[in-house]
């Protein structure tokens, strides 16, 4: 099934106006391109025979960054309780399974390692994930992360800092909280990661040719500052 285009454009109106707080590397664009690569990704797994909830996968893609614990102020209502007002005033009856996955979409609680039946099962989770991460790696991916460390005024590149690799849940909760850490350190720390937390055969596929662009741009960058080109 696909969304009732009226239930959909006001569905896109409330994520603009979430969007509109915050930057470029989390605007409506983004959030656009994760629906479309989530649709993408759901048509092809469904033609190798996989059960796919699109309208499910749509929804969430749509509101995956309402609520973003980066933006996120204490006193604002969490993602799941805009998530939930808004689909139970149009009486969507899955309105909690489009929560739930909108809760655990990101990187951040990938990192903090809770497993369960339904998060290691969940189709549709997966395939929202994967489209987030696509974006996050290759030309989009740098020119996000230069964004947001543009918005946070965290340096592009810093050569005396050194990355933490393999960085755990409670690292990256310290440095966000501290927002430390420069732009280049960050391929380190996460986006380089990423290719290898793909979980769909489709997202797999496409991951490696942008994982290949950052490695590229990175090796350039370190070469242009050693100036030795």
């Amino acid at each position: 099934m696909t969304l009732d285009p009226t239930f959909r454009k006001e569905a896109e109106g409330l994520v603009k106006e979430q969007m509109a707080a915050y930057d470029p590397s989390h605007d409506w664009l983004h959030v656009d391109r994760v629906r479309r690569q989530a649709l993408k990704i759901a048509r092809e797994e469904s033609h190798q025979g996989k059960a796919v909830d699109v309208e499910l996968v749509e929804l969430a893609a749509l509101f995956h960054d309402i609520g973003d614990a980066k933006f996120h102020k204490e006193g604002q209502p969490t993602g799941r309780e805009i998530v939930m007002a808004f689909l139970s005033k149009h009486g969507y009856q899955k309105a909690d399974e489009v929560a739930k996955i909108v809760e655990n979409v990101s990187f951040r609680k990938e990192l903090a390692g809770i497993k369960n039946e339904w998060a290691e099962s969940c189709i549709e989770l997966h395939i929202v994930q994967d489209a987030d991460k696509l974006d996050a790696i290759g030309a989009f991916g740098i020119m996000r992360c230069a964004a947001y460390s543009g918005y946070k005024n965290r340096p592009l590149y810093d050569p005396a800092e050194k990355a933490q690799l393999n960085m755990t849940y409670e690292q990256y909760q310290a440095q966000t909280k501290a927002n430390t850490g420069c732009a280049i350190s960050h391929f380190h720390e996460k986006l380089f990661r990423l290719k290898d937390m793909m979980k769909t055969p489709t997202a797999i596929k496409m991951a490696q040719k942008r994982h290949d662009v950052m490695v590229n741009f990175v090796q350039q960058i370190e070469e242009e500052y050693s100036m030795d080109e």
